[in-house]
């Protein structure tokens, strides 16, 4: 390795150190993941760091300063953004409306908040944010989508080789059975990834299911079967669901799912009749799903 090479190395190394101290001691007015655009985009990620460092100090189109520092959000389209099933969905609004209504400045507060905040929990927003006509928002959403990624990959192999070395561990299965499942609900995965970790879930939540019963773990092998189009296998496993717990709502539904995707009408129409006939008490939900086959 030339001399030259080796200067623009110890070069690259310094304006990714200084990077790093700058947005975590705050005299950059970026964000610190901005850190691994430079690690990863020799001499150019540092160039578009400072670019957007001098455009929030120079105000320049509507841009707000995006240190690590907690914004403040008094709007009410953030307010409504959440990941909670249990609260009223009629007094949230859409992620895309948020996204859509507010000014540039709106926009970049709600993204830099949810970043500083705990990214994890709003998935569903940064992917849409992935998708927005503001290309900051885009930058950063799409940043700490990879960031997600990086963590999940982390902590699964790490729950891997600790399964390795424990199999029998009802706990350590529990554990890896667990995150994995929260990856594959955040949608983060596709091709041929989502599929080897799909198969892997499979494999241990059956290996779960068979040390003890558990609803929970019984709703997602159904769910994961059949996202994979497994349907014999998501049949099965819902056969054994019902026969352990016919009367649970999520079971219910799931029926219905399954039902719906193999155009089961005369399951359906037999399902709707033993629901009736036992008189049960169902939620929202349910009645809701009851009222929309009946139509």
């Amino acid at each position: 390795m030339n001399i030259f090479a080796i200067i623009l190395i110890v070069i690259h190394i310094l304006l990714s150190v200084f990077t790093f101290l700058g947005a975590q001691f705050k005299f950059l007015h970026v964000h610190k993941y901005m850190f691994f655009v430079v690690l990863c985009l020799p001499f150019w990620g540092f160039l578009a760091v400072m670019f957007l460092h001098f455009e929030v100090v120079l105000k320049q189109d509507d841009t707000i300063a995006v240190g690590v520092q907690k914004m403040k959000l008094d709007s009410v389209l953030y307010k409504g953004i959440t990941v909670e099933e249990k609260k009223n969905d009629d007094s949230l609004v859409a992620i895309e409306e948020a996204l859509l209504i507010n000014s540039p400045k709106e926009r970049r507060e709600i993204i830099m908040d949810v970043l500083n905040d705990n990214p994890k929990e709003y998935i569903e927003f940064l992917q849409k944010a992935g998708n927005n006509e503001d290309p900051e928002v885009v930058h950063y959403a799409v940043t700490a989508m990879v960031e997600i990624s990086k963590e999940n990959d982390y902590v699964l192999q790490k729950l891997g080789r600790e399964y390795a070395k424990n199999p029998d561990d009802i706990d350590v299965l529990t554990r890896y059975c667990d995150f994995l499942w929260i990856i594959l609900e955040q949608n983060l995965l596709s091709g041929q990834v989502e599929l080897m970790n799909r198969n892997l879930y499979s494999q241990l939540v059956s290996k779960k299911l068979a040390a003890g019963d558990n609803m929970e773990d019984y709703i997602r092998y159904f769910e994961n079967e059949f996202a994979l189009g497994n349907y014999t296998i998501a049949g099965e496993v819902l056969s054994k669901a019902d026969a352990l717990y016919d009367d649970s709502e999520d079971i219910i539904l799931l029926k219905l799912k399954y039902y719906a995707q193999l155009k089961q009408g005369d399951k359906i129409k037999e399902l709707l009749k033993d629901i009736q006939s036992k008189k049960m008490f169902v939620s929202r939900r349910v009645k809701e799903a009851i009222a929309f086959w009946k139509s």
